[in-house]
């Protein structure tokens, strides 16, 4: 009797376990890459532009959406940039590299297959020569919606690169972007996402 009520109690445990098992959440491995700045005429008009490389790798055991967005919060107030494709800037970075580069809009064509990486190209558009501090976020590397114990919970997470900037604001067409730390930062807490 004891032995059939163990078994019947295991197997009602066991059935249930999947559901109380959280799914595997992807996230995407990101390296930065080189940091720099251009003065060139870009499509904001003459000036120094500054730009950022990120590696992305998949090791998820999966095909995943390539959806990033990047933008740059700085100790200008008011002052932020959002990651886009600027021809120029593009163009002259890989000139002086010798290397080919996506941009976003390309990286989103595609899914990025199980143990692939895509190189990618962001250009933050003309800096304002007061900007001292960037802190780069990277959206889209993990995944936003997920299932746990039953729930489903949507969660904002971003890589951020903090970036320093040396030199004199009036000479800045010789810039040194400096990369100071890397790390995940939660931009908006787990919540249920509740069905209406």
């Amino acid at each position: 009797m004891r032995s059939t009520r163990l078994v019947t109690t295991l197997a009602a445990v066991c059935a249930l376990a999947p559901a109380l098992r959280a799914e595997v959440r992807w996230q995407l491995d990101c390296k930065p890459g080189s940091l720099g700045t251009l003065t060139v005429r870009g499509v904001e008009g003459p000036g120094t532009y500054a730009y950022l490389t990120l590696t992305v790798s998949n090791a998820c055991g999966r095909d995943v959406p390539v959806s990033l967005g990047v933008w740059a919060e700085t100790d200008v107030p008011g002052r932020t940039y959002r990651g886009t494709v600027d021809p120029v800037v593009h163009a002259e970075v890989v000139r002086r590299t010798g290397k080919q580069w996506k941009t976003l809009t390309e990286a989103r064509e595609s899914p990025l297959a199980d143990g692939e990486s895509v190189e990618i190209l962001v250009s933050l558009g003309r800096i304002d020569p007061n900007v001292d501090l960037l802190d780069v976020h990277v959206l889209g590397l993990s995944d936003r919606v997920y299932r746990d114990r039953g729930r489903t919970l949507v969660e904002d997470k971003a890589l951020a690169i903090h970036v320093t900037r040396k030199g004199d604001e009036f000479t800045r067409q010789h810039d040194l972007l400096r990369m100071k730390g890397v790390r995940w930062v939660v931009l908006a807490p787990a919540r249920e996402l509740r069905r209406s």
